[in-house]
């Protein structure tokens, strides 16, 4: 059975990517696949901590692919010109990530390269290969705004487990502190999945200031609440 890492570990060819081109949903559809074989909504900080850094570990992946698919797109587009080296490639593809949004300057350095190099038309070369570019960092977009969507989901199924263990009075203060942390951390992260990110989940919810979060058990009744139950 494929699996959402085989599918990346598959992309040693131009024919490979574009096959994922075609369904970019798929990674992310086998990604779910695997996980639904876990919790759903985990009950422990731990079963959250461990789904977390698998998903952080999905985007990390994806990028590394995003990576290889541009030393094979490159060396597509430059197939017939040896201007750009093969170091200078790899360079340009293992950083490939850092240039989205910011494709002008890869073309410049690549045009710098290219002139470096002895192109005859530096500027041609460098726009074949900023092309290139363009082709692979949409790709990766395509690729992660489907796992970004199925993290959003489960940080926003998960947040209200979340927020009752916080509430808990059986529980002890520390507990319901972290718990308070992580349900923060989820509506955070169903806001803004990317974020996911930016630090392991650990780290993440110790950043929080600390929180005891009432407890629903033994409040006193609120005036609507009392309408209610008239």
């Amino acid at each position: 059975m494929t699996t959402a890492q085989h599918l990346l570990d598959q992309i040693q060819s131009p024919a490979r990517i574009d096959a994922l081109e075609a369904d970019p949903a798929r990674y992310a559809e086998l990604l779910a696949g695997e996980l639904a074989g876990t919790p759903d909504d985990p009950t422990t900080l731990d079963a959250l901590d461990a789904r977390d850094a698998r998903l952080r570990d999905a985007l990390a992946q994806l990028d590394a692919m995003i990576e290889r698919a541009a030393r094979l797109r490159f060396d597509h587009a430059l197939a017939d010109d040896t201007a750009i080296a093969t170091p200078t490639r790899k360079v340009f593809a293992s950083t490939i990530v850092s240039y989205a949004g910011r494709l002008e300057v890869l073309a410049a350095r690549a045009q710098d390269a290219a002139e470096r190099g002895g192109a005859v038309d530096p500027a041609g070369v460098a726009y074949r290969l900023a092309e290139a570019a363009r082709g692979v960092l949409a790709l990766r977009e395509a690729v992660r705004i489907h796992v970004l969507a199925l993290i959003r989901a489960l940080a926003t199924a998960a947040a209200p487990r979340a927020d009752d263990h916080a509430r808990d009075r059986r529980l002890d203060d520390p507990t319901r502190r972290r718990w308070s942390a992580a349900r923060r951390d989820l509506e955070t992260i169903a806001a803004q999945p990317e974020r996911i990110a930016a630090a392991p989940m650990a780290a993440r919810i110790a950043a929080w200031p600390d929180q005891i979060d009432e407890s629903d058990l033994g409040r006193e009744p609120t005036f609507a609440d009392m309408i209610e139950l008239d």
